[in-house]
């Protein structure tokens, strides 16, 4: 189970392409930084992994987050951490 964080734009960086082509079935992706332009990016509607968007993050950039996304706080995120066995970051 690991938690994979997409720290960069999906429109300038293929982070979030090569992510979902390594993500496991147990694996969950968290959206933070510039990776929060990715919300409503077409590569996440297929997806049946959790998803998740630091609410900081998306609300500095002016984003609003999907009914799909669920959007937390740090105290949250350091929840997220814990709870996978293994964290990647994807920039």
């Amino acid at each position: 189970m690991k938690l994979h964080l997409i720290q960069r734009s999906p429109f300038s960086n293929s982070a979030l392409k090569d992510c979902l082509n390594t993500i496991g079935e147990n694996d969950s992706v968290l959206l933070m930084q510039d990776g929060t332009y990715s919300l409503n990016h077409p590569l996440l509607t297929d997806i049946k992994n959790p998803t998740y968007a630091l609410l900081q993050d998306s609300s500095a950039r002016g984003l609003t987050t999907p009914a799909s996304t669920k959007a937390i706080e740090y105290d949250e995120f350091v929840m997220l951490c814990s709870q996978h066995k293994h964290v990647l970051s994807w920039y």
